[in-house]
């Protein structure tokens, strides 16, 4: 079961990497090749149909099976890929690029049931973190690896040809890889029972909102940093890339110690939220206080904004699958629902402050949102069986 769990590491590695390396260079390709007014409203469409698909991924997972649709879901993702490869047509490419951006989130959604799967109750701790490290991995590598390509190799479809490669690689693994693969039964509960089981079990209710308050922290910093830092500070790309990098680097240190800290130290969860939350907080507000194009400083300020999320992110998932069974696949969708819940609410918020305040006012409120989540860590509890809603059959 180790070896398995290991394997599945190195696929999660270089599928991330196939995400990372487009993430960069996504909005400047649809702007080239769509239209500039059209790039937010595609992404827009992405995370609903995100939201859509993972609300019903206990029915899916059902009736194909957690391996069979990874494997689906691949197969989508190389042909939206060929597409943004070959074709020049604004439609064919904005639909391509939304189906990527789909499917895309759906096989993290499917990896997540393989690492609960072939993990142990005993290391929940260990498992995550070490998954989060290699994940977050990928992202550090991928600024550089897709400037060279932009740069060097022919452009943006450069590194759709190489997300390509990956993909192909990854459905490979996923032959040799995970041969076998039994599926729980996935329960299919109505919303309204789910409603009432939240309602109900105010800790599951309280991680999920604190999951997010990280994606909403991540949204406003991924959308609004890089614009701030380089048409009002007026840093470079170069420079930005350099910040970026010593930005990134707490998700990988902390990932493997965090769970660590947790599992053989036993240190509270709680404690720990609470500390990455004022961290991030603290740290986020500074942001707008500052007015110098020291690259050193805006790195160390941007690092200690990401020690906080990743004292929280890792944590956050810590505590989410020490409460959930594998076979829970209802609440694994509404936890993961966050992230483009936020990339909806994040963007329009943000727009509608920039409205009526300067920007820097921005990362203040972001600041204070972010001291939210210290209610909500009060909501969790001290607890390491797993619960979810029970069978009816």
């Amino acid at each position: 079961m180790k070896k398995k769990i290991y394997r599945v590491y190195i696929l999660a590695f270089i599928f991330t990497l196939h995400i990372a390396l487009s993430a960069y260079a996504n909005s400047s390709f649809l702007a080239l090749n769509v239209g500039e007014s059209y790039v937010g409203t595609l992404y827009t469409i992405a995370a609903i149909l995100n939201l859509l698909l993972l609300s019903n991924t206990s029915f899916i997972l059902k009736y194909f099976g957690n391996r069979r649709l990874v494997l689906v879901f691949l197969m989508i993702n190389m042909a939206s890929l060929a597409t943004l490869i070959v074709s020049s047509n604004p439609v064919y490419i904005a639909l391509a690029f939304i189906s990527f951006v789909v499917t895309n989130t759906l096989v993290l959604f499917c990896i997540d049931i393989f690492i609960e799967h072939f993990g142990t109750p005993k290391t929940v701790g260990r498992t995550r973190g070490f998954y989060l490290t290699v994940t977050n991995l990928a992202w550090i590598a991928s600024p550089v690896l897709a400037g060279f390509l932009i740069t060097h190799e022919g452009g943006y479809r450069a590194i759709y040809m190489v997300a390509f490669v990956m993909a192909i690689l990854m459905s490979l693994g996923m032959f040799l890889f995970v041969k076998k693969f039994r599926d729980k039964t996935y329960v299919k509960t109505p919303f309204l029972k789910i409603y009432k089981f939240l309602k109900t079990n105010t800790h599951i209710r309280a991680i999920t909102l604190i999951n997010f308050i990280l994606q909403f922290f991540f949204a406003i910093m991924v959308i609004y940093v890089p614009l701030y830092l380089n048409i009002h500070i007026g840093l470079s790309w170069q420079k930005l890339g350099i910040i970026f990098t010593m930005m990134l680097l707490p998700f990988v240190l902390l990932g493997i110690p965090l769970g660590k800290l947790i599992d053989k130290y036993h240190v509270r969860k709680r404690f720990l939220l609470t500390i990455g939350f004022l961290v991030m907080a603290i740290s986020t507000m500074f942001i707008s206080q500052m007015n110098t194009q020291s690259v050193l400083f805006w790195g160390i300020l941007l690092f200690m904004t990401r020690v906080g999320a990743a004292i929280v992110e890792t944590t956050s998932e810590i505590y989410f699958f020490t409460h959930v069974r594998e076979e829970d696949a209802y609440l694994l969708s509404i936890f993961r629902d966050m992230h483009p819940v936020s990339y909806v609410i994040a963007p329009l918020l943000g727009s509608l402050f920039l409205l009526f305040f300067p920007f820097k006012f921005l990362f203040i409120a972001l600041g204070i949102f972010t001291l939210v989540g210290l209610y909500y860590v009060t909501q969790l509890k001290h607890r390491h069986h797993a619960i979810g809603i029970p069978d009816q059959n």
